[in-house]
């Protein structure tokens, strides 16, 4: 790929304050804000007991108050992950969170666990934060025998690589609160190189002690209000959030290429240093605005151009007095010196979700990525009085205090956001993101996808999703359900407990599944030991006689897929020669009813059946179902024949058709009737009973189906006798449905 080919974000998963546990019910809260500020947990740890408003006050911190998950951190599925129970205890609850939201993300990308298994897939994790450590190294006489894996900031992204079976690039990254948007450059430098074709970028962050509180009150960087007051003329430092995410990244041509799908993508990222400043965590206009052009430049476009400027900026935006004027001067001025010519709308997701330290270039990366989407600029919150210190570079910024339209776009230039995000010792990194507008072409109609599969690791979890699910239709009433099969089918990992339904319409679809999920139907839930190594799936074809009235007429009246596969059969028949042209068409057979049907005419039935079969292979390679081998009996070969690859469509159904037709012009010697019949004896027993008397020359064995299961063909009235003789003997007889 080259080396500013643009990258593709084809799916994300997010823990945020709020119950913000996916993207959707995080621009829910994103786009209708409401104060999250909560006392810290008494399960994290004593706030009053470590509280004095000193900020200098020795071994306390003057903050009780930031934003935290509602979830309990200490929830962890251990079985999922194929961890033991004592390992799990030790592990620190960021890497136990993590590797649950990488899977979802992995889900919500459309990547299976056995897809990328084995597969050079780079992971990187940015953290700041270890109050883990220090939690469980306060004892050294009950330290946990799998302390040092569990405590380790390098294992963060190494347990996702060793679970996943991915062999890329694999490093945690620690530049203070910059680190996951430094981790998402490190994937798009790894992906433009060659070395991955898929990448994740994560980060994570719990508050779990107070110990940071009580380090950084004393360098006076926190809000004693816990509020995060972006630009604002009450800026008092910056409020401490939790916060966990993980970014699926692919190039544009990769993920285009496999029918991805792309929230949108990424132009360029950037990383540099403020070098020395008047204190190792005061940070340089200069620095941020030189990262902001070379990072516009790296991506091909010219900042002083209107058109290849951003709508919205995406601001660090931490709320501190030293921060906030800096950065006001580095993202205008600076870079964009006469930015008056058009609005630009500033805003940060710290004032809704608090800072996220490790994860904040995520949490900002995502929520800008929801904003492009939706084509909302979401608000602010606390922000009532411009800061004065930055009024002059604020000429035509706007800091919005309720959610707006994005703003209308040159011609040609798509809705763009830029995203600032900088460490407290000077590692700055910037990206710039766009719209994806997917070229729109006509498309063949598809299969009809069904049933709805759903699967997870344990009975506990597929309820949980069902439950999921469920909810997600009742708010999406217009969800197609084919889209929904397919993304089930070919987009998820296929896990040992599992549930399929059928459903007629998405108000059926919840009903099961709430039915199931609360219970009722538990013997719906089917059980399968997983294995490494691809189902190897046999296809067995059948002859004549198993055919019926309206066989296959539903399909084809249901399935868009099907009823053009079966336009495209009858074409091949209705160009043959004239003289051998049908006077009927296949569609028109299918369809017929039980009087007027002509399905037990060999003429007829032979290439119905194959056409049938035809469809049926075709709609299992639509849904990726892949025939290992193949095995026909009788007509049943000609299909058979199609699957392996032998036959083409056209030429398959003008043999069977062939067939049929000679089939149907053979006479017996003696000029009669001719039948076949199906009897459940062995091969000898027919031999001989085809030779007694009364049978001689009338009827003969036609087919060795197995040891006990014989075709026999001959005269009409011989093969009537001859059931009514063996049933006289107990055995199974049956006249087959041919002429």
């Amino acid at each position: 790929m080259s080396d500013n080919e643009p990258i593709a974000i084809i799916g994300s998963a997010c823990r945020f304050p709020g119950d913000s546990s996916s993207p959707s019910k995080l621009w829910d809260l994103l786009k209708s804000p409401r104060d999250l500020l909560t006392k810290v947990p008494p399960n994290r740890y004593n706030a009053d007991a470590f509280y004095h408003a000193d900020s200098k006050h020795h071994g306390t911190t003057n903050v009780r108050h930031s934003y935290f998950l509602n979830e309990d951190p200490a929830r962890f599925d251990n079985n999922f992950f194929n961890i033991q129970p004592g390992e799990a205890e030790a592990i620190d609850p960021q890497q136990r969170l993590l590797m649950e939201v990488v899977y979802q993300g992995l889900c919500a990308s459309g990547q299976t666990i056995e897809g990328l298994r084995g597969s050079p897939t780079a992971v990187y994790v940015g953290v700041m934060c270890d109050d883990w450590s220090g939690i469980i190294t306060r004892d050294l006489e009950v330290f946990p025998q799998y302390g040092a894996t569990g405590m380790a900031r390098s294992i963060m992204s190494n347990r996702i690589s060793y679970f996943f079976d991915w062999h890329g690039p694999s490093m945690t990254i620690d530049t203070a609160c910059s680190s996951s948007l430094v981790a998402v450059h490190q994937a798009i430098q790894t992906l433009r190189s060659g070395e991955s074709e898929v990448a994740i970028a994560a980060g994570a962050n719990l508050i779990l002690t107070p110990g940071m509180y009580i380090a950084e009150s004393k360098l006076s960087m926190l809000s004693p209000s816990g509020r995060s007051k972006m630009w604002d003329q009450d800026v008092n430092g910056y409020a401490r959030g939790e916060g966990i995410a993980a970014v699926v990244l692919k190039p544009l041509s990769a993920a285009i290429r496999d029918n991805d799908h792309i929230d949108c993508i990424i132009r360029a990222t950037g990383v540099n240093q403020d070098g020395r400043t008047p204190g190792l965590t005061m940070p340089s206009a200069t620095a941020q605005a030189d990262l902001i052009r070379s990072t516009y430049a790296r991506a091909g476009l010219d900042i002083n151009k209107p058109e290849d400027r951003p709508q919205f900026f995406h601001a660090h935006g931490t709320g501190t007095p030293a921060g906030d004027p800096r950065e006001a001067e580095a993202s205008t001025v600076r870079s964009i010196p006469d930015v008056k010519d058009d609005k630009l709308y500033v805003g940060s997701i710290k004032t809704v979700l608090g800072h996220t330290e490790g994860t904040a270039g995520l949490a900002s990366l995502i929520g800008t990525a929801l904003a492009i989407q939706n084509k909302t600029i979401p608000p602010n919150m606390h922000f009532d009085v411009l800061n004065p210190k930055i009024k002059p570079f604020y000429d035509n910024l706007e800091v919005p205090t309720k959610a707006i339209a994005w703003p209308e776009t040159h011609k040609g230039q798509p809705r763009r956001a830029s995203i600032n995000s900088f460490g407290f010792g000077g590692t700055n990194a910037h990206a710039i993101i766009e719209a994806y507008e997917p070229a729109t072409t006509d498309s063949a109609p598809g299969p009809l996808f069904s049933p709805l599969t759903f699967s997870a690791s344990s009975e506990p979890s597929l309820r949980s999703l069902l439950s999921s699910y469920s909810d997600h239709l009742k708010s999406n009433p217009d969800l197609s359900l084919k889209d929904l099969a397919y993304t089930l089918q070919t987009r998820r990992s296929t896990l040992a407990y599992r549930v399929a339904i059928t459903a007629s319409d998405v108000e059926d679809a919840y009903t099961q599944l709430d039915t199931i999920g609360n219970g009722e139907q538990s013997s719906t839930i089917g059980v399968r030991q997983v294995t490494k190594a691809s189902p190897k799936i046999m296809g067995v074809l059948t002859g004549q006689g198993a055919q019926w009235p309206r066989m296959g007429a539903r399909l084809v009246e249901e399935s868009a897929f099907a009823s053009q596969r079966l336009f495209e059969l009858d074409e091949a028949l209705s160009s043959l020669p004239k003289d051998d042209r049908p006077s009927w068409t296949l569609r028109e057979m299918i369809l017929a009813d039980s009087k007027s049907s002509r399905i037990a005419e060999a003429a007829i039935s032979q290439p119905l059946c194959t056409a049938v079969q035809v469809v049926l292979v075709d709609l299992l390679r639509q849904a990726g179902v892949e025939l290992s081998s193949v095995v026909g009996h009788s007509s049943g070969e000609i299909g058979a024949a199609y699957a392996a690859g032998l036959l083409t469509a056209r030429d398959a159904i003008r043999v069977a058709y062939y067939r049929g037709l000679y089939a149907k012009l053979a006479q017996s010697p003696n000029g009669r009737k001719g039948a076949m019949m199906a009897v459940g004896t062995t091969f000898d027993d027919a031999s001989e009973f085809c030779e007694l008397d009364a049978f001689q020359g009338r009827i003969q064995v036609a087919a060795r189906n197995s040891s006990s299961s014989i075709t026999l063909s001959g005269d009409e009235d011989a093969i009537v006798e001859a059931i009514e003789t063996f049933k006289d003997e107990g055995k199974f007889a049956r006249q087959l449905k041919v002429d």
